[in-house]
């Protein structure tokens, strides 16, 4: 069967590099176009990028030559641009029949637009009928609020959930290349990422909540940029409006696993999840770890964690490419 072909914006930088290295690997998709900055038009893409993947750049995306974003013919389009240039191109793209899939920040809260994690609120794809357009646009979480929702959706079949407190460890790859200077970040950690609390408290409430209105839940959010390369870690505490056993809460994560295989992956040892130790370079699950319960007994802790550029960038938004075409009835 041949390939559906897919164009990627944003395409130089990691996020981009990222979707462009899995897409590869892909029986369904093909990546045919490629589109980024004005200064790099024109150039073969593998002369323009800094390839920062572990991966090696295939001969042949490497020779795909970079185009305009209002270029691109590809009817499915994963957008990796900064949020102020996807709040012009990616609804004009749209407007052309083209289906956006963004990590873009842009439109995650335009009450239209799914903010999407299929194992966790693919009703929400519903909203697709409210966009006006012929094409249309679906968006992925923040990074961290993707394994944040790893920890929250099984728990929230236990109970009512009333506050999530939340302390984020991110790494340097999630501030892009050439990120944060080493002078500021090594050996050190930064209690502070530009809009990023903000961020998972909306999103966190939009993608628990129905698709007519946010869940009511209270959180606090602590983010810190951290010295590691890849693996943002989310630690987590939520209370419930009732006592909560901790058996409860393991036989939902299980649960959980067992209907979205490859979602989760619960550890049992006490000091897992590692960025260093469990992730790997194309590592599309949320690891969930340090299950457990001090004293207030409505109240559980765990550790969510994940490869940031994966399942919180590009795996979400290719994974959001193949929800999305399920629901419009074009699975493969």
């Amino acid at each position: 069967m041949q390939k559906q072909s897919v164009a990627v914006l944003g395409a130089t930088g990691p996020v981009g590099q990222k979707v462009i290295s899995m897409l590869e690997l892909s029986d369904r998709f093909s990546v045919e176009e490629v589109a980024a900055s004005d200064q790099n038009l024109g150039k073969p893409y593998g002369q323009a990028v800094k390839w920062k993947n572990e991966f090696p750049l295939s001969a042949r995306v490497g020779s795909l030559t970079l185009k305009s974003p209002y270029e691109v013919k590809s009817r499915l389009v994963i957008s990796a641009l900064p949020a102020d240039q996807a709040l012009e191109i990616e609804p004009a793209l749209a407007t052309k029949g083209h289906l956006l899939f963004s990590n873009a920040s842009a439109f995650r809260m335009n009450e239209k637009v799914p903010l999407l994690i299929p194992e966790v609120n693919s009703s929400h794809l519903e909203l697709l009928a409210r966009q006006e357009t012929s094409g249309k646009i679906v968006t992925n979480p923040n990074c961290s609020t993707v394994f944040l929702m790893g920890a929250l959706a099984p728990l929230a079949r236990v109970a009512k959930i009333e506050n999530v407190s939340v302390v984020t460890l991110q790494a340097l790859s999630g501030a892009g290349y050439p990120g944060v200077s080493s002078f500021d970040l090594m050996g050190n950690v930064i209690p502070h990422i530009g809009g990023e609390e903000a961020k998972i408290r909306e999103e966190a409430k939009k993608i628990l909540g129905s698709a007519a209105a946010p869940a009511d839940f209270k959180l606090t959010v602590h983010v810190h940029r951290v010295p590691v390369l890849h693996g943002h870690t989310v630690a987590t505490h939520v209370r419930f409006s009732r006592e909560v056993r901790l058996e409860e809460a393991k036989e939902a994560i299980h649960t959980y696993q067992e209907k979205f295989p490859g979602f989760l992956e619960f550890h049992t040892a006490e000091d897992r999840p590692q960025p260093a130790r469990d992730l790997h370079p194309h590592d599309n699950r949320v690891h969930l770890g340090r299950l457990k319960q001090d004293d207030d007994s409505c109240t559980i802790g765990l550790i969510a964690m994940g490869h940031n550029l994966v399942r919180g960038a590009a795996g979400a938004a290719i994974g959001n490419m193949e929800a999305t075409l399920s629901f419009l009835g074009e699975s493969q």
